[in-house]
């Protein structure tokens, strides 16, 4: 197994040296780079083009989800894991939809941490925790293999209304606008 190359981009020194010192006690891990804005977090992934990015959900300059994209454009292999101070499934959920590979809070252990950028480093996506009832699930499921809401009606058994109102509860809850993100974000979690 080969060293997982990753770059640290968090507006707080302090917390970009404690995380470059915590991960460099791991052997299979090498900290390449780091910054402390968007401009500069574009600037490492094109010229870096790390395994990995932490990426801090809130910088001075722009909204850390905002900037996901824009760094899978100048280094697509390059695999975003979120970190934020808050801990609530939507977070996730929302950084997931945008392209991330999950998100871990800064309240989260050493160890966690760790195991988190292993699996996104291996090309796992880690699951958002957000809690979706199983009938939820169901329908996110069928959403993302492209059936239309009266499809899922009719496969379920149940009236258009009431996938509708599923549909709708969804984006809701997963902080997401478009029916074309929702599906995005259903083909891209694993039930």
């Amino acid at each position: 197994m080969g060293t997982t190359r990753i770059a640290i981009v968090d507006d707080h020194a302090l917390v970009r040296g404690g995380l470059a010192r915590l991960l460099a006690l791991e052997a299979d891990f090498s900290v390449v780079g780091s910054c402390g804005d968007g401009a500069g977090a574009l600037e490492l992934a094109a010229a870096l083009r790390p395994d990995v990015i932490l990426l801090d959900i809130a910088l001075p300059d722009v909204d850390g989800l905002d900037l996901i994209a824009k760094i899978r454009d100048r280094s697509p292999e390059s695999r975003v894991l979120m970190l934020s101070m808050h801990s609530e499934p939507e977070y996730a959920a929302a950084a997931v939809a945008r392209g991330a590979r999950g998100l871990v809070a800064k309240s989260a252990s050493a160890e966690a941490l760790v195991e988190a950028i292993r699996r996104v480093a291996a090309g796992e996506i880690l699951p958002s925790e957000e809690r979706l009832s199983p009938r939820e699930r169901e329908i996110l499921a069928l959403v993302a293999a492209g059936r239309s809401n009266d499809e899922v009606a009719q496969e379920l058994g149940i009236q258009r209304s009431t996938v509708d109102g599923h549909c709708e509860r969804l984006m809701e809850k997963l902080d997401i606008h478009t029916r074309t993100a929702l599906v995005a974000y259903g083909r891209r979690i694993a039930f």
